[in-house]
């Protein structure tokens, strides 16, 4: 019995178009019932990008969205702001800057004049925008590049139109802007999700108090990621000073980058929830004390924090770190169900170190989340311990729940490595990608001049890729994938010649370029 698609119910229709991704808009044309179907499927998540190269598409898309009756009104869930920028070319790569011969000194390059259609696509930005977002009455999620160049009127019109949707409950901010005084984060309420990147600290110390303050507003809190911050400028502390006394935020997850962290009754409470922790550059008092207004009473060093958390019933299933010290390690074998880790050993200054916290982990401490590990990434800065070299691999090929490995390999007998670590892929049948680095060399520790190191990093991604193209399989045996080497991909297919005969795979290269050094 054939069954036409058409007939198909909307729930088994639009789980197939969840199926196809982006092919789902073919499917759309299939017939009128297909279009009508999908439609709500396809405006679920929609992205305002608005660019000198696309003014046209990007105010069409604005007019639609601010007319009333549209059906993105109660469609749409996800919004991603791109660009609210109608001069920028996003393929302009022209330097920002320019050397005046005059002062010599280096300058902001100045803005080139604006055409009379990009005055016109602002203008009529300005009169659509705030309506266009506010539109949005489902809307439940917000991720916003903050560009810039953005007008300045820009942050207060998605502002303004940001805190009137009712069930708006997630918040992602990619600040690029020094001057954040319009942007109101204060204004909102009872978000569940809040992540907040920018590229330095005077893009970001100017919200730290409104951020308390919408933390503050937003008791279902489950989600805060913070980054990054440079020097001892800002805790968790201060991102929780405007909580009530009796509030006790719910977080599951918690990400800080150059955040001071301290684990005492005013923090504690609030993390007995936590099942996922990143902690990038932990800074303490005594980083920076001339610049530090972070006191002791709210800063630790990172072997403090892990060392009070091995005290508290919090087992986390997801650890991302780059300070890696025995109380860390510790606390990973104190017991199972780890289902992310990765580590960036950066803290460890000589081979010595490295090796023997390389030694614990993956003797006393990796194997006890073999059952449950779906993703482990270990970034060594130097070749040595922290490798994926035969006693690491004896381990990883215990996890059968692994789905995304990354590391590095010594280059020394990197073919063998190289096969090695593929082979093993063969015993993990949920493995989906491996990415594989290069690790510097052990002599070039502390070196100062770096080209040797950047010479060795090509010198190795050629080997890579040259031993991976030559690995052959079968069938029957299904390594993984996907290999990631830098900004290469290799796939498996049918090796040349095969036929029927042999069945042999092997795996190709999306290029053929050389592998540069400075990208």
């Amino acid at each position: 019995m054939r069954t036409n698609l058409a007939s198909l119910a909307p729930e088994l229709i639009q789980q197939i178009g969840t199926e196809l991704g982006n092919n789902v808009t073919e499917l759309r044309l299939v017939c009128k019932r297909m279009s009508t179907v999908l439609e709500s499927h396809i405006l679920r998540s929609i992205a305002i990008d608005i660019t000198k190269p696309r003014l046209d598409l990007g105010i069409s898309q604005l007019t639609t969205l601010a007319t009333q009756g549209n059906h993105a009104e109660t469609a749409t869930h996800d919004l991603h702001i791109r660009y609210l920028c109608p001069s920028k070319d996003p393929s302009n790569r022209s330097p920002n800057w320019m050397f005046d011969a005059d002062t010599e000194e280096w300058v902001e390059r100045p803005p080139t004049p604006c055409p009379p259609e990009v005055k016109i696509a602002e203008e009529k930005m300005q009169a659509m925008l705030q309506l266009a977002i506010a539109s949005l009455s489902n809307l439940r999620s917000l991720k916003w590049n903050i560009g810039r160049y953005d007008s300045k009127w820009t942050l207060t019109a998605v502002m303004n139109a940001v805190k009137t949707l009712p069930l708006l409950e997630s918040l992602e901010l990619n600040v690029g802007i020094f001057d954040m005084a319009d942007l109101q984060l204060q204004s909102l309420r009872n978000l569940r999700s809040i992540k907040i990147s920018a590229p330095n600290n005077e893009y970001f110390t100017n919200i730290i108090e409104p951020l308390s303050l919408l933390i503050a507003n937003s008791p279902n809190l489950h989600t805060l990621h913070v980054a990054p911050m440079y020097g001892p400028v800002a805790s968790l502390h201060h991102l929780l000073r405007n909580c009530s006394p009796n509030l006790v935020l719910p977080l599951k997850h918690l990400g800080l980058q150059g955040f001071s962290l301290k684990l005492d009754s005013t923090t504690l409470p609030h993390l007995h929830h936590l099942t996922s922790l990143t902690l990038h550059h932990v800074t303490t008092s005594e980083s920076d004390p001339d610049e530090a207004y972070v006191g002791k009473a709210e800063s630790s060093h990172p072997d403090e924090i892990w060392a009070i958390l091995k005290t508290t019933d919090v087992r986390l299933d997801s650890i991302d770190v780059n300070h890696i010290s025995t109380t860390l390690l510790d606390y990973i074998s104190l017991y199972s169900g780890l289902k992310k880790l990765h580590l960036a050993p950066i803290n460890l200054k000589t081979q010595e170190q490295s090796d023997l916290a390389a030694n614990q982990f993956y003797n006393l401490c990796l194997g006890k989340h073999t059952s449950s590990l779906e993703e482990l990434i270990v970034m060594a800065g130097y070749e040595g311990g922290w490798c994926f070299g035969d006693q690491a691999l004896v381990v990883i090929s215990l996890c059968k729940k692994l789905k995304i490995l990354e590391g590095c390999l010594v280059s020394e007998a990197l073919d063998d490595a190289v096969k090695s670590l593929i082979d093993v892929t063969t015993q993990l049948p949920r493995m989906e990608k491996l990415t594989i680095h290069s690790a510097d060399l052990e002599l070039l520790r502390g070196a100062i001049c770096g080209n040797a190191t950047m010479g060795h990093f090509q010198d190795v991604r050629t080997q890579l890729s040259r031993y991976i193209r030559e690995y052959e399989a079968t069938e029957s045996s299904k390594p993984v994938p996907l290999i990631l080497v830098h900004s290469r991909k290799f796939t498996m297919a049918p090796s040349e010649g095969a036929g029927s005969a042999g069945g042999a795979l092997r795996y190709q290269c999306d290029s053929d370029e050389p592998f540069v050094i400075f990208e």
